[in-house]
């Protein structure tokens, strides 16, 4: 069975999406609309069970065309490093990281806008500071300061895959200077240099909703495995998807995002500044402007 030559592992709430909407139009690689942000690495139950459509995405890709797939929580999942080498050990793996404190915010924006995050944003900050626990798949949605702890997981990775394997990416400099960052990619995947993708193509947190009931309905998830198990047959996965992702979209709307206030703002440039330090240290890299707002 075929597996993806091309990988983004993270992180959330970084780019993700967009960067893997811009490399699969490129011609020299195939990126199934459905492989993007599947959650196999990270998830346990959908690993555990739905293997087969893990490989579904890459059956029909042309055997000139390398293959690209993602999954945002891929390297912040414990067994996501072990399982992605397992699985596929000679892929290509992007992480796209952005500064942590934005990342946080963004992530609290985003489960607020789904309706999976009731608490205002310094509660939920202060409860992950005194510990919290979520269980796997809450923490996979939230956990907010867990997922900028970039250092800690990219040792996870170098640990099964070697750094050269391994292109780590900044947002900031995707935003700033996309097609320079994009065409090191593209040299560094070993396909032609100089595509311009179409870039209106992005996803970004819109605030709101018009319907809570709809939001719920699309992103809900049956707690009882027989219930899912009838549900994966009734409805397969990519029909599933695809109205999610339709009811999603039609029903997101612009609205004022929560405060983000200075101090506590200050507090979290504070409580990352000796992980970026050592981010810097295992990637030789400046990253100076993350130690400030």
């Amino acid at each position: 069975m075929r597996v993806p030559d091309i990988y983004i592992i993270g992180a959330q709430k970084s780019g993700t999406t967009t960067l893997y909407d811009w490399l699969a139009q490129h011609p020299q690689i195939y990126g199934h609309p459905l492989a993007k942000d599947y959650p196999y690495f990270s998830d346990d139950c959908i690993h555990d069970d739905d293997a087969r459509i893990f490989y579904s995405f890459s059956k029909d890709a042309p055997i000139n065309l390398k293959v690209l797939g993602g999954d945002a929580n891929a390297m912040y999942a414990s067994l996501g490093p072990r399982r992605m080498k397992q699985t596929m050990p000679n892929a290509r793996l992007i992480a796209i990281l952005r500064h942590p404190v934005q990342r946080a915010y963004s992530a609290y924006c985003h489960a607020v806008e789904r309706l999976m995050e009731v608490r205002p944003l310094e509660q939920a900050i202060r409860e992950e500071l005194e510990g919290i626990d979520y269980n796997p798949v809450d923490a996979l949605r939230r956990d907010y300061l867990a997922h900028g702890h970039y250092a800690r997981q990219l040792r996870t990775v170098f640990h099964y895959f070697p750094q050269e394997q391994v292109k780590v990416v900044l947002l900031e400099e995707l935003k700033h200077e996309p097609l320079r960052v994009l065409d090191d990619l593209f040299s560094w995947l070993g396909v032609v240099q100089g595509f311009v993708p179409d870039m209106s193509i992005k996803n970004e947190t819109q605030g709101g909703v018009r319907y809570k009931w709809l939001a719920r309905l699309a992103h809900f998830r049956p707690d009882n495995f027989w219930v899912r198990d009838i549900g994966k047959v009734l409805v397969p996965y990519s029909l599933r998807t695809s109205i999610r992702r339709k009811l999603v979209e039609l029903n997101r709307v612009p609205a004022p995002k929560p405060e983000f206030h200075d101090a506590l703002r200050q507090c979290l440039i504070e409580y990352y500044r000796d992980e970026v330090s050592d981010l810097e240290r295992l990637l030789s890299m400046d990253l100076a402007t993350w130690k400030v707002e």
